[in-house]
């Protein structure tokens, strides 16, 4: 299906899915291709073709660009500044990296400085090798630091670690032991992940390993209770950030902001429309090839538009903007859910502020469970 006449939607977020891993790891369950130099020759050619497409019919001005993968740190850092360069870069602001610490060298990081990149975001996951071996990552925990050293001493200012929790068999000690190592490196964002298995991944055999819930809670507790007293604020259920230093690109998702993806598996939002790029790097490469990239669109009801804002507002710590909400439907948020409402308000789930409706602290770990009364 075709997209045409809508040149005058202005969209200011951008995601490029690079698709390469040197291994896929255990857990994850994303498209991804072997890397080889040649098929990222190819997919960097047809990347940027399909860029150019794209921008035929719609007006594009980053505010923000985010390379995530994958593996985008195995790119050449001349691909890199060859698919940036594909956009007007007058208005942006943010332009995220996400990197393996084994791919990190001192030549690759002084070349990426001299690129638009202003942000890295490094996939730690955890600070014990015994972890990162069940994990299926190629890098140690002296990599992790090695590689934030590097990146910290070619003057980036702008970096995020992330951690996974919730791992077979971890213990309160060893998530203390990772989450000690981050605050240590001191980086400006830190994102958690709470370990979720598909079927079709190779941990998955490992999964009655597994905490329980409890467990796992506490877990969480204990991070957002260390973060927060190292000097992070927490704006999202799963992210915290030095003051100032929020992702740009990823508060876009949670604010409802439009936003296209580039690459295969890759995902856009504009008008109330969704569509993915196909997760099959030859059929990608047909989709451009015959001008029919953006294709599988999902046109959004404005009830479906509803719920999502609805869900993806209570991940921000900040809630629902209540007039935002009026504006966009409307309707009065407080009265039409009123039954759910008072329910979570009268256990404390649930808090009004201001013009705001948000989920307190103690709910943030059961979020989705609230989430699914209000759909």
């Amino acid at each position: 299906m075709k997209v045409s006449g809508k040149k005058s939607i202005l969209i200011n977020y951008i995601y490029i899915h690079i698709p390469f891993c040197l291994r896929k790891c255990n857990y994850c369950s994303f498209y991804s291709e072997k890397f080889t130099s040649d098929l990222k020759n190819r997919f960097v050619s047809f990347l940027i073709k399909e860029i150019n497409q794209v921008k035929q019919r719609f007006k594009i001005k980053p505010l923000t660009i985010y390379f995530g993968g994958g593996t985008p740190s195995l790119l050449d850092v001349s691909d890199i500044q060859k698919i940036i360069s594909q956009f007007d870069l007058s208005q942006v602001q943010e332009i995220t990296l996400e990197s393996n610490p084994k791919n990190i060298t001192s030549v690759f990081v002084q070349k990426l400085s001299e690129t638009p990149i202003n942000r890295i975001s490094l996939g730690a996951q955890s600070f014990i090798d015994s972890e990162l071996n069940l994990l299926g990552r190629l890098h140690n925990s002296e990599q992790i630091s090695r590689a934030f050293e590097l990146i910290r001493n070619q003057g980036f200012n702008n970096i995020s670690l992330d951690l996974i929790y919730g791992l077979p068999n971890q213990k309160m000690l060893d998530v203390q032991f990772s989450l000690e190592r981050i605050i240590e490196l001191n980086p400006e964002h830190v994102s958690l992940y709470c370990l979720n298995l598909e079927e079709n991944v190779l941990l998955y055999s490992k999964k009655h390993l597994i905490p329980e819930d409890e467990v796992i809670a506490g877990f969480y507790d204990l991070i957002r209770r260390e973060l927060i007293s190292s000097g992070y604020e927490q704006y999202e259920i799963s992210n915290f950030a030095k003051k100032g230093f929020e992702s740009k690109h990823n508060l876009c998702y949670w604010s409802d902001k439009l936003y296209l993806g580039f690459g295969p598996s890759a995902a856009g939002y504009f008008v109330n429309t969704r569509y993915t790029n196909p997760a099959d790097l030859e059929e990608y490469f047909g989709a451009i090839k015959t001008s029919q990239i953006i294709g599988n669109l999902v046109s959004l009801t404005n009830e479906e538009h509803e719920k999502e804002f609805i869900f993806l507002s209570l991940r921000k710590t900040k809630g629902i903007n209540l007039k935002e909400f009026e504006n966009k439907f409307q309707k009065d948020f407080l009265e039409k859910y009123r039954k759910t409402i008072d329910k979570y308000l009268d256990n404390n789930f649930l808090e009004i502020e201001g013009e705001f409706i948000k989920l307190t602290p103690k709910a943030y770990f059961i979020s989705n469970e609230i989430f699914s009364e209000f759909m």
